[in-house]
């Protein structure tokens, strides 16, 4: 990968409004700050939460954003890529079950994943960005991992109720910690703040 086509296609943390970045691990943030967009494979990607039981992950609850924008003016050769993608449960993938160790009677692990399709139209993505830098086209884009839609009982229980997010882009290089420790209490307090709820809908 060019320097050119690093700079351009930025990588990039998307935590919507739910987590804060402090909650990014160095560890999260150095190893974001290295991959390259242009050479994953999608179908590796994997994400792994643990959570308390009481929490609710639904679907679309972790986001995979791609986006690029060519910055050429003419129609032949420009492009506009914005797609987010939602990553879906998968049960199949015994390395995240096994991140976590010994889990507290009240907690348990998701792994989630992109589908056989998204992965399909990932590739694509990569393939017309590929060829349109190999044709001497610039443009800038980002990728980006996004945490949103997660949901809590009423009442909510007296027990601290803390989120811890696995990241992978490569099955040889495995997990690394995205977010650590994130107290969904106090997310949930912050939202309700400013007029918004994590409250479970039936």
């Amino acid at each position: 990968m060019s320097k050119s086509l690093l700079k351009g296609l930025l990588v990039c943390c998307l935590l919507a409004n739910l987590f804060a970045c402090s909650s990014m691990s160095f560890v999260g943030m150095y190893r974001m700050s290295q991959m390259d967009p242009m050479t994953m494979d999608p179908a590796q990607i994997s994400v792994a939460i643990k959570t308390d039981q009481a929490v609710e992950i639904k679907k679309g609850a972790a986001t995979i954003t791609f986006r690029y924008q060519s910055e050429d003016q003419s129609k032949d050769q420009s492009i506009d890529i914005d797609k987010v993608f939602e990553v879906v449960v998968d049960n199949q993938n015994k390395a995240a079950y096994e991140l976590f160790g010994k889990l507290k009677p009240t907690e348990v692990v998701t792994s989630l994943s992109l589908t056989a399709e998204d992965a399909q139209l990932f590739r694509g993505f990569q393939q017309q960005i590929a060829a349109h830098k190999a044709n001497g086209g610039k443009g800038t884009g980002s990728f980006g991992l996004g945490l949103t839609d997660f949901c809590l009982p009423e009442p909510m229980p007296k027990r601290d109720l803390m989120v811890d997010v696995y990241l992978q882009t490569d099955q040889q290089d495995g997990f690394f910690k995205f977010l650590s420790d994130v107290d969904i209490k106090e997310q949930a307090k912050a939202l309700k703040e400013k007029g918004n709820s994590l409250k479970c809908r039936s």
